[in-house]
């Protein structure tokens, strides 16, 4: 039997926030609906932040609530505070994820903390998970740096420590500048495995430029069995000039079952979705016969 390995869908947040312009609840609920069809079991609907900084994530709780309740298909939500850890517990939510920076300038612009608030407010979320029981995800953003210069391992080491503390359900590395390589991801790894012991890592890739599937491959042969991606590469940090897309979904499913493992993804209908949304955010007009349907119907 082949390995499984875990793709976390996280377009439905990554690529509205980066977009100007709203989109209706309608459009994300379609694309939603051929993510599951696809059989993706793991999806971020949306992340829960002021309204006023990403209004194209104001619908947060609409969506949850419209959200089709499937077997075996585990939403999850993004939040940053204490404010949007009660929103999405009073939603429904049990699974949240949540992250910190390595970089303290990009920690200032992305949450207006410096590194000690941002510990604070981190631990009171973690308090706040185990007391009412939700799973979670603590994340570590520019994990390899914010430009193109040296990692501090010592500060990494203690972050990392810091967050082990508060004893997460997953541990997340997450490259938010995209300038991670194989070579500094192995450093990073053998670094960081040894200090979350039995705690499941996840890497959160942006393509580079030169190959992401280098990074995945490098991760992948070191231990790593779960992946962030986004349908159509979509995302990117919206307070990074020129930030990189994330590692596309259709694209890292056909590498995992390339390579041997499986992804519990079908590559066709994978491949549908991320030209679905090429349709919502390009207004290119669906065809008169209702592609989904169809395939709902080939699939019965």
């Amino acid at each position: 039997m082949k390995e499984n390995i875990i793709i976390n869908e996280v377009g439905l947040r990554e690529c509205f926030q980066n977009l100007k312009k709203l989109y209706r609840i309608e459009d994300k609920l379609q694309l939603l609906d051929y993510l599951i069809l696809s059989g993706l079991k793991h999806i971020q609907l949306c992340s829960f932040v002021s309204p006023k900084i990403l209004p194209q994530m104001a619908d947060a709780e609409d969506l949850y609530s419209s959200a089709p309740d499937i077997d075996n298909v585990k939403y999850s939500a993004f939040i940053l505070n204490v404010k949007g850890f009660h929103r999405a517990v009073n939603c429904g939510f049990k699974r949240l994820e949540t992250s910190i920076s390595l970089d303290d300038d990009y920690e200032f612009i992305n949450t207006g903390k410096n590194e000690r608030s941002a510990l604070n407010e981190l631990k009171k979320i973690s308090d706040l998970a185990n007391k009412f029981n939700i799973q979670l995800r603590i994340g570590l953003q520019c994990a390899w740096g914010r430009k193109n210069k040296k990692i501090n391992y010592q500060i990494l080491s203690d972050k990392i420590d810091k967050i082990v503390a508060m004893n997460p359900y997953k541990i997340c590395l997450a490259d938010t500048a995209g300038v991670a390589r194989p070579e500094t991801i192995n450093e990073c790894l053998r670094i960081v495995y040894p200090l979350i012991k039995n705690i499941p890592l996840v890497m959160h890739f942006h393509q580079t430029n030169e190959r992401w599937q280098d990074n995945v491959i490098t991760a992948i042969k070191i231990g790593v069995r779960e992946f962030d991606s986004a349908v159509g590469g979509k995302g990117g940090s919206p307070f990074l000039i020129k930030s990189k897309g994330n590692i596309p979904t259709e694209e890292l499913v056909k590498l995992i079952d390339e390579r041997g493992f499986y992804s519990g993804v079908d590559l066709s209908i994978i491949d549908k979705s991320a030209l679905k949304l090429n349709r919502i955010v390009n207004k290119i007009p669906t065809s008169t016969i209702n592609l989904f349907n169809q395939m709902k119907e080939s699939l019965k």
